[in-house]
């Protein structure tokens, strides 16, 4: 593997692959992650991006320091993960893009085992599995990121209720999928925007290839994490812009679900989530709203099958071990 630095400029030819990292007040966690990628088992030239997104904790300043291969973004105001990745995709060379949240790590065969599948398919993304690892309560649970085929009946129509994609960090998708259907759109929040951009490169023909392989480790903790239960409401309201962006053009390309199904589905997991947290006034609110899209058999009987395959889900998954934490240098 060869760092293209920055500093230097001292690499002819065009990357193989642009990693961008979007970060905000996460110095110390993204040292951790730069670490996960100089440790990359791949045959090929390695771009890095850094945004910092307008940090307070002297992220530029270190990265300058420390970092001479980095190419570093520093925004004058804090723009949001979304809309700083789209200043790195401008700036980007490589044939593919991957991202990399600088809260999350990369298995040393991360970029190797997703550019091995996507080179082996036509028109379509990488995605892999990861460990999500609880820093709170020091435990780990496996997740298998793939679209749920017995409840939905396409991958789009799993991506408009809610995802199975957990982190873009999981994701690499070639740079001339991103010339095809564009850049994030900043107009949403909240990963909201992680998930639009699925949906469009499904329209736009690319489809998921799942490795199966754990090679990400997303990190749950404290600091303003877009899986805070406060951004639920936000988060409610971006769904159902994507779905009125994108619904009809996916019924004219796939097999999908009636639009008044798919609010219920939509109000049934968000009533799941609502449950589970004890926020009983939400969980109302959505619990209604999935009577009013279908029935009120349908609302109870889903948001108990929500509530038990969300458990299954955490009790079934395997403890899996995370990388064995490594001292690398920086490249000369």
């Amino acid at each position: 593997m060869i760092i293209a630095d920055f500093s230097q400029d001292s690499i002819g030819s065009d990357p193989d692959v642009s990693v961008i990292i979007p970060t905000y007040n996460r110095m110390a966690m993204l040292e951790e992650a730069l670490a996960s990628v100089l440790s990359q088992q791949f045959d090929g030239i390695i771009e890095v991006i850094v945004i910092d997104d307008n940090s307070r904790d002297r992220t530029s300043e270190i990265i300058r320091q420390k970092y001479s291969f980095v190419h570093l973004i520093s925004l004058k105001q804090n723009v949001g993960a979304g809309a700083a990745r789209n200043q790195a995709l401008l700036k980007a060379r490589g044939k593919y893009i991957a991202f990399l949240d600088s809260d999350d790590l990369w298995q040393p065969n991360h970029l190797k085992s997703q550019i091995t599948a996507i080179e082996a398919n036509s028109r379509c993304f990488g995605i892999s599995d990861l460990v999500i690892w609880d820093l709170e309560r020091d435990c780990k649970h496996l997740k298998l990121q793939q679209p749920d085929l017995k409840k939905y009946n396409s991958p789009i129509h799993h991506l408009f209720v809610s995802t199975f994609i957990y982190t873009l960090s999981s994701v690499v998708i070639p740079r001339q999928a991103l010339n095809e259907v564009g850049l994030f759109d900043e107009t949403f929040k909240l990963g909201s925007e992680d998930c639009d951009l699925y949906i469009r490169c499904l329209l736009c023909g690319y489809s998921p290839v799942y490795t199966k392989l754990i090679t990400v480790t997303k990190r749950k903790h404290t600091q303003g994490q877009i899986t805070d239960t406060k951004n639920f409401k936000l988060k409610k309201k971006y769904r159902f812009i994507r779905i009125s962006k994108n619904y009809a053009l996916a019924k004219e390309r796939f097999e999908i679900a009636p639009i008044r199904q798919i609010y219920a589905e939509v109000h049934a997991v968000l009533a799941s989530q609502y449950f589970e947290n004890n926020d009983f006034f939400h969980w109302f609110i959505s619990f209604m709203a999935t009577v009013h899209y279908s029935s009120l058999k349908y609302a109870l009987l889903s948001t108990v099958s929500n509530i038990k395959h969300r458990k299954y889900c955490q009790i079934a998954t395997n403890l899996v071990k995370l990388p064995k934490k490594n001292n690398y240098s920086n490249p000369k």
